[in-house]
């Protein structure tokens, strides 16, 4: 969990406000990966302001079966706030490229015990 409080860190408070805002925004994409990333987000926020509480792991969130849609959405909300709109947001594209790596190997490795 240390790797994503790192991420979450390396964004800047203006963005990280405004992410919290478009999280807002997105009701009903995707659910279990939008609880998700509203904990972690609101979890930089409030460590920011000095209250200290544990950031849960994505998969706290995300069921089994949502992970090769959370993995996607990722793959794509990673490609947006890379910068393809216009306004780069390197650090929160890197907070969704490791998040992408994480579902994806989570998926894997169930996967692998299923067979």
């Amino acid at each position: 969990m240390i790797e994503f409080a790192v991420l979450l860190a390396a964004i800047d408070d203006g963005t990280l406000g405004a992410f919290i805002v478009a999280l807002d925004r997105l009701q009903g994409t995707m659910p279990a990966l939008q609880a998700w990333l509203e904990h972690a987000a609101r979890w930089e926020s409030d460590r920011r302001s000095g209250f200290d509480y544990p950031l849960q792991p994505p998969m706290a969130a995300i069921s089994p079966d949502e992970l090769p849609a959370a993995v996607e959405a990722s793959t794509v909300l990673g490609t947006t706030f890379r910068g393809e709109r216009g306004t780069p947001a390197p650090a929160i594209a890197d907070l969704f490229d490791r998040l992408r790596d994480t579902l994806a190997a989570e998926d894997e490795r169930r996967t692998a015990q299923v067979h």
